[in-house]
């Protein structure tokens, strides 16, 4: 692999991490909506399991949002 491969890859990698980037943070715009639960999850008490699982989604997304922007940041400028 030459220098030239390199570059290609290292450009690849960081528009592919700016992409997500991108995406993650309209979907951070959208945690602003509020998701009512239906009757019967409010009636079964999986109304706290969707609640659980709705923000550990949302914070594996702030996590993978950061981790994108640190790998952008240390990427060397082509």
């Amino acid at each position: 692999m030459d220098w030239l491969d390199l570059l290609a890859v290292q450009g690849t990698l960081k528009s592919l991490l700016q992409h997500h980037s991108s995406k993650v943070s309209i979907l951070q715009c959208s945690a602003f909506f509020i998701v009512q639960p239906s009757h019967p999850y409010m009636t079964t008490g999986k109304t706290i399991a969707l609640t659980k699982w709705t923000f550990v989604g949302k914070v594996m997304s702030l996590l993978f949002n950061m981790l994108s922007r640190l790998v952008i940041t240390f990427l060397p400028r082509s």
